[in-house]
């Protein structure tokens, strides 16, 4: 991943280098912008991210399985006001989007794109100035902001099979991350564990050439002063017969018999001096800490930050899910509902029947019905029971 690494310098580095001239005050505006109409090049390298920090990193492909498939888990509830809503096109139109996926499938999707690139793009198609009736989800290396000369996007730029697509800015919902260094494209989880994801991949191709080359150190066959030098083809034939019957796991642990004077003397250090194991660990336990994943629901060893596994998961989703859920259903409030011409409605994650959070609601039930500064009617309400009290049954 060293192409990577070299990439990250080239992100990092200020573009606006100085001039070293006095900059004087000016009545132009805080947002500056090249113009209007114009599409802003990503300033990251997607298919890298996604080859290098999850293709080939299992870490980083866990943690974002979990949280993408808890976020797709959650069902979403229509309101308006403090009504709840059963049955309206908004909820129809999320439970199938569109004729290839199901509303689970594309929430995983999304939060998927969310979590590797920083940027996640919803398709809104129907028919003008009416609701629409199917959701698409762009891939986020397809996809450009078209630049605006109020400083917000003008629209979004997709680039699919050699064909350019351009669709309005309100057709189009853009999920980012917080992004210190652009004010169009978010920032993934990736490019802040990029260091711990090449230190942990370089850590398993080592492990790997270790193994492959018989889970022996490298070192070097010689001649002692004074013995007659290899010729050329004599060093050919020693080589391939090294590579042929002493490397690779099959000949693991078979005895190097040397001849002619040669000698072995191992070079460098050896898998327990580098002790690759614990590296590997920390490196993993960094990837899952920029995914907000507890490392010990990756498996991972010497990280009992909690008692038991239901304590971990249960930290997953109140430190990461329900967040991230609470966003999804705000950013569909604002850009999704207008569409359907009724300001007043509101989507809310519903985490009613979360096997994670039982304990939570368990504790939360007893403690209000306990209060008994409170009338039935109050505890009712706050734990959201509608209806009237049932009477106490009449004795005769």
């Amino acid at each position: 991943m060293a192409s990577l690494s070299g990439f990250w310098d080239k992100l990092l580095r200020n573009r606006n280098e100085p001039t070293g001239h006095e900059v004087k005050a000016t009545t132009r505006p805080v947002f500056a912008r090249v113009g209007p109409g114009q599409a802003v090049a990503t300033p990251r390298r997607y298919d890298t991210l996604s080859e290098e920090g999850y293709r080939q990193n299992v870490i980083a492909y866990r943690a974002v399985g979990l949280v993408a498939r808890a976020c797709a888990s959650v069902p979403f509830a229509l309101y308006r006001g403090d009504t709840r809503i059963d049955e309206h096109d908004v909820l129809s139109l999320l439970a199938r989007p569109n004729p290839r996926v199901r509303g689970e499938n594309f929430l995983y999707n999304f939060v998927g794109y969310h979590l590797i690139a920083g940027n996640a793009y919803a398709l809104a198609v129907g028919p003008d100035g009416r609701a629409p009736k199917e959701l698409w989800l762009m891939r986020p290396d397809t996809v450009q902001v078209v630049e605006g000369a109020d400083g917000l996007p003008a629209g979004f730029e997709q680039n699919v099979a050699g064909r350019k697509q351009r669709y309005g800015a309100a057709s189009v919902l853009h999920w980012k991350t917080f992004n210190p260094l652009s004010d169009w494209y978010g920032m993934a989880p990736l490019e802040a564990a990029a260091m711990s994801v090449d230190a942990f991949n370089e850590g398993s191709r080592w492990n790997l050439a270790l193994i492959q080359n018989g889970g022996s150190p490298s070192g070097v066959l010689y001649q002692e002063a004074g013995e007659v030098p290899l010729t050329e083809e004599q060093f050919t034939t020693l080589q391939g017969e090294v590579e042929r019957r002493y490397m690779g796991g099959k000949n693991a642990g078979r005895p190097l018999l040397l001849e002619g004077g040669l000698k072995w003397e191992a070079m460098g250090m050896s898998p327990r001096d580098m002790d690759w194991a614990s590296a590997k660990n920390m490196s993993a336990r960094e990837i899952a800490t920029a995914f907000g994943v507890p490392p010990q629901m990756l498996g991972l060893p010497d990280a009992a930050t909690y008692s038991n596994y239901t304590e971990a998961r249960q930290s997953l989703w109140e430190d990461t899910v329900v967040p991230m859920c609470l966003e999804i259903a705000s950013e569909l409030t604002n850009w999704l509902l207008p569409m359907f011409g009724d300001s007043s409605l509101t989507l809310k994650p519903d985490f009613e029947d979360v096997p994670a959070l039982e304990a939570k609601r368990t504790a939360r039930f007893e403690r209000i019905a306990n209060a008994a500064f409170l009338s039935d009617a109050e505890k009712r309400k706050m734990l959201g029971i509608k209806g009237a009290a049932p009477k106490a049954p009449e004795h005769s």
